[in-house]
Order: C-alpha cells, then structure tokens, then sequence
C-alpha cells in the first residue's frame, strides 16, 4: 500500500501561469509551467481558497496527487521567494 501511494505523490516548482474559479466554488484550476511544460491542476477547499491570493508569476512548490490519468490535485504548496535560487 505504501507504494502504491508513493507513486500517485509527487512534487513539483514552477511558475504559476493562470488561475481560474467560480466565486461561489471552492475549486481552483491552475496552469504551472515546470521544467519547460505547462501542467493544468486543482485544488479543492481551503488549499484553493488559499491559491487564489497568489499573483500571476509566483513561483511555488507544490505536493501533487494523481487521482487519475487526467486529473492531478494540488494537496499543498508553499510559495518561494523571488529571490531563492535553485541550483
């Protein structure tokens, strides 16, 4: 069971591209470019409410978990400062 978890988790840090929600819903899609390919995500429920607050460009680290083939969802992030540098 532990590695069937392991290798539905992963992370990944890129910059965010786009943001879309409906006000009245607490689901966040959210286009990230990461190594040079733009991935589409959600998030659900207080993780989304939270991605909301971050600016176009942002560059963020995120704990990704696939629920399917063709749907990822961001189950925590944390935002890195302009000035961090990755080597």
């Amino acid at each position: 069971m532990n590695d069937e978890l392991s290798t539905s988790m992963q992370h990944c840090i890129g910059q965010v591209r786009s943001l879309c929600y409906l006000l009245d819903e607490p689901t966040t899609m959210l286009a990230i470019q990461a190594d040079g390919q733009t991935i589409t995500v959600y998030a659900s429920g207080q993780v989304a409410l939270d991605l909301r607050a971050l600016p176009r460009g942002a560059t963020i680290c995120v704990m990704l978990h696939d629920v399917s083939p063709d749907e990822v969802e961001i189950i925590a992030f944390s935002v890195i400062p302009p000035d961090q540098t990755f080597p």
